[in-house]
């Protein structure tokens, strides 16, 4: 073997190895991480390169679908009278992008990149509810977030620059009494006995709720979820 076919030889079995060393790690799961927990089990993780997973989204419909890698949420209707047209009725209307995660465990750890596409806040949307209708994370005019524990006090954190149409890098630990919610990197720990995320009147619930608000969608990149114990 000369030296020229020698070269060519280790150039090819470099990137092979390149490429066997790319392809593995894409397949290893998300690094479980918590100051919460010591343990966790991955229950659910999408990156949105396949379908909608029934299971944790609902079945597929007109106002949700995969783009790009991406899970984009709009509204279901445009207008009033095309929503009550359709539905036979004056409420609900969907006339705004509202998207519900299931089944979120009693314990758990979750990770997920996500943006409200929208011009301008307005009347308490976007809304981010950890639990249906329970812990409100929303948006500072300005810049950075708001949490509202469901009967109890609040926390503004303006120092997390959250802001609509950027990316969120959102970790959300809990188990009930506290929650330790990291926004870009910020992080608090809450510790109340209002942190919960239980709605009796939830028949569909433990769950997130995302509202979007007029003229607006929801964009997810990622999301990964684990069951935790103390």
């Amino acid at each position: 073997m000369n030296d020229m076919t020698k070269t060519y030889t280790a150039i090819l079995y470099t990137a092979l190895l390149c490429l066997f060393t790319f392809d593995a790690s894409a397949d290893d799961p998300p690094q479980f991480k918590s100051e919460v927990f010591n343990t966790g089990t991955l229950v659910y993780s999408d990156d949105f390169n396949g379908g909608i997973n029934r299971e944790r989204w609902g079945a597929p419909t007109k106002d949700k679908q995969i783009k790009n890698g991406n899970l984009v949420v709009s509204a279901k209707f445009q207008s009033k009278e095309e929503a009550m047209k359709a539905l036979k009725r004056d409420h609900h209307l969907g006339l705004e992008p509202v998207v519900h995660l299931n089944r979120i465990p009693k314990k758990f750890v979750c990770h997920m990149r996500y943006k409200f596409e929208k011009k301008e806040l307005s009347a308490g949307r976007p809304s981010f509810q950890i639990g249906h209708h329970m812990i409100i994370l929303s948006y500072l005019e300005g810049g950075g977030h708001r949490i509202k524990l469901p009967d109890g006090p609040a926390f503004t954190v303006p120092e997390s620059k959250m802001k609509l149409n950027e990316w969120i890098d959102l970790i959300i630990e809990y188990k009930k009494g506290t929650i330790r919610i990291s926004v870009n990197g910020c992080s608090k720990t809450y510790e109340h006995e209002a942190v919960t995320v239980v709605n009796k009147n939830d028949k569909n619930g433990p769950r997130f709720s995302l509202k979007g608000g007029d003229d607006s969608q929801i964009v997810f990149d990622s999301v990964h979820l684990w069951e935790c114990k103390d």
